[in-house]
């Protein structure tokens, strides 16, 4: 008896742990336009070609991680400076979105996919139209969306 009282508290105990909180349509709805509003945002700063206004979108911790042309980067400053490298050459950039996919995990993370074509404007004024695809994982830190995962 004294068995089967322990395991039905431990059995109550477990399940008022493992409730998940569902946010409700009206949530949901409001995450994702500030999802919108943050990548409207984001394409506007990487068409400026300004790779520390762009660095200013992710999250600068050792939480921090992209995949990108088969390497893991993992070092946010490792990340400013390819963003650096990758921008030297650039006059500006024109980017246009094609689609997005987004999956609201909670009201402070998010998974988006997305889909641009970006038309690259290079200094020596030749020029390059080419699609693109990113799947990013987006955290709110201290009120601000920041990019924490970013795979292209």
């Amino acid at each position: 008896m004294k068995t089967r009282l322990i395991f039905l508290l431990l059995l109550i105990a477990n399940f008022s742990y493992t409730q998940t909180t569902v946010l409700s349509k009206e949530d949901k709805k409001a995450v994702e336009t500030e999802i919108h509003q943050y990548m409207d945002s984001l394409i506007k700063v990487f068409e400026t070609v300004i790779p520390e206004d762009a660095f200013n979108f992710f999250l600068q911790t050792d939480e921090f991680c992209t995949a990108t042309q088969g390497y893991l980067m993992t070092n946010p400053s490792a990340l400013l400076d390819t963003m650096k490298v990758h921008t030297a050459t650039m006059k500006n950039q024109s980017i246009k979105p094609v689609a997005d996919k987004i999956f609201v995990i909670n009201k402070d993370a998010v998974v988006i996919s997305t889909s641009k074509v970006a038309t690259i404007t290079f200094k020596n004024d030749s020029q390059v139209t080419m699609p693109f695809a990113l799947t990013m994982l987006l955290v709110k830190r201290e009120g601000k969306w920041k990019i924490a995962h970013y795979h292209n």
